[in-house]
């Protein structure tokens, strides 16, 4: 008796096993993605909000004017 095609689906083989694979990859670089935070705890979205949290860093007192002045060049030169 026949019974399908082996588990693969209709002639696909192994490659029927590489789909389901892949989407397992990308979900999981998905999840990391989502949760990835830089070296001070904070999400990473790029240059306008490293510019926030240097600013809020500052008005805090947490970094003096020297500190912020160069991490406010540093960032406005490196466009990431």
């Amino acid at each position: 008796m026949f019974y399908g095609c082996g588990g693969f689906g209709y002639g696909w083989g192994p490659f029927g096993m590489i789909i389901p694979i892949i989407l397992f990859g990308v979900i999981i670089y998905a999840v990391f993605k989502l949760f990835e935070r830089d070296k001070m705890g904070y999400r990473y979205r790029g240059t306008e909000e490293a510019l926030e949290i240097l600013n809020m860093r500052y008005a805090r007192g947490e970094i003096t004017e020297e500190e912020y002045l160069s991490r406010k060049k540093a960032l406005r030169n490196n466009r990431f």
